[in-house]
């Protein structure tokens, strides 16, 4: 992991994106990753390196028990599964992470509409909606193109309410992204693009892959 992490760093990477799965939440032996001690080891070990962004995206059951811990251990933002709770409940967790001085996003899997997190998202508690593009728990999965239209729904919304309201709300995409569909994520409006296999899989390596992923959404960006 250390050293992961650190070729991640060397290449100029912003943010890691840390998948926590429980093994409840989705019902599988093989969807369990780590808790709070990985991720303060990570925080610990690069400590000279507080530009690095963690965010925890929580797969699991009753994520409210884990906003304590994940701060302690130096999360940075807490990104929750809209799907685990109520509304109620999202707004309520979503008070709880910022107050314990993290920011707060939440993930829509590829079969909830954008529309049903606005109510959310209008409370100013969120600053990041995470689209899932493929299902959530396993890497390597084809990305799903039905999000292209969510993020373009979702980026008209933030811009009215940003314009109204004030409200500023970041897009990032999770899943499929590669060298052949970020271009379409940003183009669209993403403004994250979380990569896996897509870097850590990449046929020429990984400093060849993010040169390729950063040429095609810089192209992205020039074609919106």
């Amino acid at each position: 992991m250390k050293g992961e992490v650190q070729r991640c760093i060397d290449a100029g990477v912003s943010h890691l994106h840390v998948d926590v799965f429980d093994g409840v939440y989705l019902d599988s032996p093989h969807a369990l990753t780590f808790g709070p001690q990985m991720v303060g080891a990570i925080r610990k070990r690069f400590a000279e390196h507080p530009e690095l962004v963690l965010d925890i995206h929580l797969c699991v059951d009753r994520p409210a028990r884990y906003a304590t811990a994940m701060a302690e251990s130096g999360a940075d933002r807490i990104i929750f599964m809209f799907e685990a709770m109520s509304l109620d409940e999202a707004v309520e967790l979503a008070q709880t992470i910022t107050s314990l001085g993290m920011k707060c996003g939440v993930s829509i899997n590829p079969d909830t509409l954008v529309s049903e997190i606005y109510p959310l998202l209008e409370t100013g508690l969120v600053d990041l909606v995470d689209i899932l593009a493929v299902e959530p728990g396993f890497g390597g999965q084809k990305f799903n193109p039905v999000s292209e239209q969510k993020i373009k729904d979702l980026r008209q919304w933030c811009e009215e309410q940003h314009s109204k309201n004030g409200i500023d709300v970041q897009i990032l995409v999770d899943g499929g992204i590669n060298a052949k569909t970020i271009r379409r994520v940003v183009q669209a409006g993403a403004d994250i693009c979380v990569v896996g296999t897509g870097i850590f899989q990449h046929r020429d390596g990984f400093s060849a892959a993010l040169k390729e992923l950063n040429d095609r959404i810089n192209t992205g960006r020039e074609q919106k």
